[in-house]
């Protein structure tokens, strides 16, 4: 039985969908044909004059736009067929909507007046690209004055300045003419001088000849005696020496393994009582036990021979002492 009345079935839901397909076609057309276009406008703005005085212009009245007419109501949809009646039977196509006829030429209105563009905004324009004029001419007038100032005030710097260094040069011819006429008065007074100076000198010649010669005698004869003393006192010394030398090397003990006869030099101060102040090595022997050892023996060696003259002490006070282990 179901399989019966399926095709029915089927063929009720595509009537169905056709007319209300065709419905919808229809209801589009007769809209677009009823809708008419906007006519083009064109506007011409025309700018208020400078000096004219600005007159209000009365807004356009709004356009009246005629109500769309409004859709036929759709129909019904249509109910589906119960599976157990049999299938219904076929719709009729409805007619297609008779397209309302155009208005009169009486009813039809006017387009609107297109809206005149308001002559106070490009007034307002105008002045304001005249004002951003003024302002860019008075900044570059602005500019130009600084600059100016600035040349001017440099000019006046190196006027200032050429006045200033021809000043300073004009002191400084003065202080050379004035140096130069000293140096002259000088030299002048130099020359009386030195023939003065001459003159007494030629006068004290004589005597200073005979001066000369009893001081040159006075200088041999303190020489032979200083050459003397010297002699005497050195001899003194070297003796001091050699014993303070003696002295020491008696403390030294000469370490083993020793090639060869090295020499160590030390710096030695002593003090009027025969202490040594200080002891420095000026020269290594090349074997730090012997040079240990002869520091050493410095030390244990006090206090050394030192003459009781004080001038003979002054000459010995600073002493360098060699030693070496085989002497």
């Amino acid at each position: 039985m179901q399989a019966v009345q399926r095709p029915g079935y089927l063929l009720s839901a595509a009537l169905a969908a056709a007319v209300h397909l065709l419905f919808a076609v229809f209801l589009v057309l007769g809209l677009a044909w009823q809708t008419k276009p906007p006519e083009r406008v064109e506007v011409e703005l025309v700018a208020a004059l400078p000096n004219s005085p600005r007159v209000p212009v009365a807004a356009p009245p709004p356009p009246m736009l005629e109500p769309a007419p409004e859709p036929e109501p759709a129909p019904p949809e249509p109910k589906p067929a119960p599976p157990e009646p049999p299938p219904p039977a076929p719709v009729p196509k409805p007619a297609p909507p008779v397209p309302k006829p155009p208005p009169p030429a009486a009813q039809v209105r006017p387009a609107p007046e297109p809206p005149v563009a308001r002559p106070d905004i490009a007034v307002r324009e105008r002045r304001e690209r005249e004002r951003k004029l003024q302002e860019r001419k008075a900044a570059e007038v602005r500019d130009k004055e600084q600059q100016r100032k600035a040349e001017e005030a440099q000019r006046k710097e190196q006027v200032r300045q050429r006045a200033e260094a021809a000043r300073m040069a004009e002191e400084e011819r003065r202080r050379q003419e004035e140096a130069r006429r000293a140096e002259e008065a000088k030299r002048r007074a130099d020359d009386a001088r030195r023939q003065e100076e001459s003159r007494q000198a030629f006068l004290a010649q004589q005597r200073a000849i005979d001066e000369a010669r009893r001081a040159r005698e006075r200088v041999e004869a303190e020489k032979r005696a200083a050459a003397q003393a010297a002699a005497t006192a050195q001899k003194v010394i070297d003796e001091y020496t050699a014993r303070i030398r003696n002295a020491i090397r008696e403390k030294v003990v000469v370490p083993p393994g020793i090639v060869g006869n090295p020499q160590a030099e030390f710096e030695v101060k002593l003090l009027k009582n025969g202490t040594v102040a200080t002891v420095r090595l000026v020269r290594a022997s090349g074997s730090n036990a012997y040079d240990r050892e002869v520091e050493r023996a410095i030390e244990l060696a006090q206090p050394l021979p030192v003459p009781d003259d004080p001038e003979l002490f002054a000459q010995m006070r600073d002493l360098r002492l060699l030693f070496r282990p085989r002497d």
